[in-house]
């Protein structure tokens, strides 16, 4: 079942972000993952949330997504994305 990581981010550092990109955007190819939208201008419908950059992934199961996730060579750029951006992910499998 295709599963999708859904990331509501807020960039606080454009050139500092741009190392986390680069370096995680092959370890997410690399996991079998691709990235299947980045909108900075999301349209909201109903509600509050509003995120700053909508990004989402898609990968071919929720446990794709976490192996990716707990991987060692993911670790470090875990702490880079937080020193320059805030997060809030969730990840969601199609039935």
């Amino acid at each position: 079942m295709t599963a999708y990581v859904v990331i509501d981010l807020n960039v606080a550092d454009p050139e500092g972000f741009q190392q986390y990109v680069d370096g995680v955007t092959p370890l997410i190819e690399k996991a079998g993952g691709r990235n299947v939208l980045i909108d900075g201008d999301a349209l909201v419908l109903e509600g509050d949330w509003a995120p700053p950059t909508l990004v989402i992934h898609e990968f071919s199961s929720k446990a794709a997504i976490q192996e990716f996730w707990d991987s060692p060579e993911y670790q470090p750029f875990k702490e880079l994305r937080r020193k320059y951006s805030t997060v809030k992910v969730v990840v969601g499998e199609t039935a």
